[in-house]
């Protein structure tokens, strides 16, 4: 079973996250409100903000992850994919493979 091994989410009590898909509106408000206000302006004006390095089980190595503002799911979050490092809304991924 896939655990998230975060500072931050461990921090606000959610080291039970299996996937990104688990994480809800309430748990996306506690993150976003542990946010300090240089990040949250960040988080406004870019549509993403760095708010942790995390590893789940089984990952060679930690990534950064970014709470994204997705058009069509509100804050998400996620960390980069493929070679250029692209940020995708994690919901929008799995409909897609669904």
């Amino acid at each position: 079973m896939d655990r998230i091994d975060s500072k931050l989410l461990a921090g606000l009590g959610l080291m039970s996250v299996i996937s990104l898909s688990q994480i809800n509106a309430e748990t996306m408000l506690k993150i976003i409100s542990s946010l300090s206000l240089l990040q949250f302006i960040v988080l406004r004006l870019r549509g993403s903000v760095l708010i942790d390095w995390a590893r789940f089980d089984g990952w060679k190595k930690s990534l950064p992850f970014y709470i994204i503002n997705c058009p069509q799911h509100g804050y998400q979050l996620s960390y980069p994919h493929g070679y250029h490092d692209i940020l995708l809304c994690p919901r929008c991924v799995e409909s897609n493979v669904n």
